[in-house]
């Protein structure tokens, strides 16, 4: 007997739908059954690491820490019993078993923990999938490989979800505890990511609080050639009145010089140029899809998530969570029937393309677990608004990779009016190649066309303008710019930091998967008796701290509010995951870690209690959607129950693991707001009939409340 285990229902459908063409006949609650062929399915986690409790009743009081399990305990998530029952009985007659598992550390980690529970002793192999689609499925198919050769990346998957637990549950518990000593209820959520992400928003503040703006000056000429404007700039000489940073600070100067030159015969006195070329930009992975979906629509990292998964689901796109930017050279071939498609679709710039040439994107080298995300060449039908966006900015990232680079002189020029030298660069384009159907979002990246510029042309009367211009604060980031940082945090950090070149390779902090939720979390609020207030909050599209996550910065031990210790975890997560490093030496150092916080957390309780008392006093919105918190909830009446609730405004918001809108009950006109502590989602009330009582439960944590 041959067991598939899916990570999700939807990816064991994909696989049976492959093996059988009559695949729906052969369903049942818990699988997919033909002959001697079982393909079932998790449901995500369906085994959950334990809570502190469970490692002895006393630990059930936040008070008690520190907890330094030596026997990790997992148990099965309440939801999923019925599910994992199944599993535990089909692997008893299992002869080989085929782990399907998204293809990274997390897809891993939840299919091997199941089967190392039950004690599964037979023969296991690996399948990765990447995409739904018919051609994708034969090529994981073709590549089916012993399980055995990812041991390693499940122990990286086992140190990942150990190290956070140590990390949160002790240090969250350490730090409230100390804070408590001021008389605060104050909950203080700590996270391995979750803190360096925090202080990146509150360092932002400071630098903008710290700021002071310098008024300066340019003189630009206005000229132009065969009817193509250009400018050039005044160059300063030694002579001129200039800050540090050579800006010219006395307008009077300018205008002194403007005066002498304004009826003076302008002339190019030298002019370089250099032939160049431009590749089309990389397909997307997920973050940065995200980070262009809220430059250019405003939407949330964890709405965007939210449509990727749901075309992914439908077979139009490959797997959503990808931080890869590559495809492998042996599916340019795809290009054809994938162009096709498009052009199916309505996209015209797919029907210009050339299937023949093969961009950057296609190598090897640097694709990781995952591809880039991609269309697989199922016409979409029946998408909604925002999915045939995203779905469409996918789209045309690939069909891009079928056209030329963009052609273009990069041109440096000298012009000179009575003595006074003016300077200037652009670019000539040759040929537009993929710019002739694709432009780019970020207006510092547009081509803008110069003439064709010789030494010895002559401009009579140019057109002098003294622009007064102002230095300008870093700007505030935004979710999408965030989520960017979180990714490229290693440009966060000194350059003679050797943690530098670590974030580099390790990609960041967090994961594809995680970042999103990361952000809501900090924007998000509980509620109760030990309440945390939201240590970010957004003014318009702007992230900004609040007065509690200052305070959290400025306590938390310096160690952990900076990136080096989380690059550091991470490259020592890829050294387990390429068999460099052992899982034993990893705990060892996150075990000492966790203790010399937990001191320095107990050693300064008074400064932070006089903190966070003046934090407490701030308003917290209770409004804002705590999905996408772009909107605000509205109250409504359903004639149907005669109850009033509470939806988002945006008809598009839903929760990103159910796909589906978030109701929220009415309680003395305001929305009922539960949120799980370790996401930062809201909660869902369901009711047990067999219990006969109501439960608070997370759709992403898979876990009851």
């Amino acid at each position: 007997m041959t067991v598939y285990i899916a990570e999700k229902p939807d990816i064991a459908t994909a696989i049976a739908s492959y093996l059988w063409t009559d695949y729906a006949a052969c369903r049942s609650k818990h699988c997919y059954q033909k002959d001697d062929v079982i393909v079932t399915w998790a449901f995500g986690h369906i085994l959950m690491t334990a809570m502190p409790e469970a490692y002895g009743k006393e630990y059930a009081d936040f008070k008690k820490y520190p907890i330094f399990p030596t026997e990790w305990k997992k148990l099965p998530s309440p939801t999923a019993k019925g599910q994992f029952e199944y599993i535990r009985t089909v692997l008893k007659k299992a002869d080989v078993v085929v782990n399907g598992g998204d293809p990274d550390r997390e897809g891993q980690l939840l299919i091997d923990e199941i089967l190392e529970y039950v004690g599964y002793k037979g023969d296991v192999r690996r399948i990765l999938i990447n995409a739904k689609d018919s051609d994708s499925m034969k090529r994981a198919f073709d590549n089916i490989v012993p399980n055995e050769r990812f041991r390693s990346l499940y122990h990286a998957g086992m140190a990942r979800e150990r190290a956070d637990w140590l990390v949160g549950i002790n240090l969250s518990r350490a730090y409230t505890i100390s804070a408590r000593t001021g008389g605060n209820g104050c909950v203080w959520r700590v996270g391995r990511v979750k803190t360096p992400t925090l202080a990146l928003v509150v360092n932002r503040e400071k630098e903008i609080k710290d700021f002071h703006s310098i008024n300066y000056y340019e003189l630009k000429a206005n000229l132009s050639k065969g009817g193509i404007p250009f400018t050039a700039t005044l160059t300063s000489t030694a002579d001129a009145p200039t800050d540090c940073e050579g800006r010219i600070i006395d307008r009077k100067y300018l205008e002194r010089i403007k005066e002498e030159i304004k009826n003076k015969t302008a002339r190019v006195t030298h002019c370089e140029r250099h032939s160049q070329t431009e590749s089309s930009p990389l397909p997307y992975s997920i973050d940065t899809l995200q980070v262009e979906a809220n430059k250019r629509y405003g939407m949330s990292p964890s709405s965007v998530l939210a449509r990727v998964q749901s075309l992914y689901e439908k077979k139009f796109v490959s797997y959503p969570r990808s931080d890869c930017n590559y495809i492998p050279s042996s599916q340019h071939q795809d290009g054809v029937r994938i162009l096709k498609s498009l052009g199916d679709y309505g996209m015209e710039a797919a029907l210009h393309a050339d299937s023949t040439i093969k961009s950057r994107c296609f190598n090897d080298n640097k694709v990781s677990a995952h591809h880039a995300l991609i269309p697989t060449g199922v016409v979409p039908k029946n998408l909604d608004e925002w999915e045939r966006k995203i779905y469409e900015m996918i789209a045309m990232r690939y069909i891009i990779q079928f056209f030329p680079p963009c052609k273009y002189n990069a041109i440096k020029y000298e012009i000179e009016a009575q003595g006074c030298m003016f300077a200037g660069t652009g670019k000539a384009v040759v040929s537009p190649g993929w710019r002739s159907v694709a432009k780019s979002d970020d207006k510092e990246d547009e081509v803008k066309d110069i003439p064709n510029l010789v030494v010895g042309d002559e401009f009579p009367i140019p057109v002098y303008i003294i622009e007064d211009k102002k230095t300008t604060p870093p700007k505030r980031f935004t979710e999408g710019s965030l989520l960017a940082a979180m990714t490229n945090i290693w440009r966060f950090v000194n350059p003679d930091n050797p943690n530098r070149e670590k974030l580099k390779e390790c990609k960041g902090i967090g994961t594809p998967a995680t970042r999103d939720s990361i952000i809501a979390d900090l924007l998000a609020i509980s509620s109760g008796k030990s309440h945390s207030f939201p240590c970010i909050q957004k003014k318009g599209k702007e992230l900004v701290p609040t007065d509690f996550g200052v305070a959290m910065i400025e306590n938390i031990h310096e160690s952990l509010t900076k990136p080096d210790l989380t690059a550091e975890m991470e490259y020592n997560l890829s050294a387990i995951a390429d068999g460099k490093m052992g899982l034993g030496d990893f705990m060892e150092q996150t075990e000492r870690m966790v203790r010399e916080n937990i001191k320095f957390a107990e050693e300064t309780s008074p400064r932070m209690s006089l903190t966070i008392k003046a934090a407490e006093g701030q308003e917290v919105p209770n409004r804002e959607c705590p999905v996408c918190h772009r909107k605000t909830l509205v109250r409504k009446y359903s004639p149907k129950t005669k109850k009033h609730f509470w939806i988002c405004q945006e008809n598009s918001c839903v929760h990103p693991t159910t796909l589906k809108p978030i109701f929220y009950a009415d309680l003395r006109m305001k929305p009922v707001i539960k949120l799980c502590p370790i996401c930062g989602l809201p909660l869902i009330s369901v009711f047990s009939k067999k219990k006969k009582q109501s439960y608070w439960f997370c759709p992403k944590c898979n876990e009851f409340k």
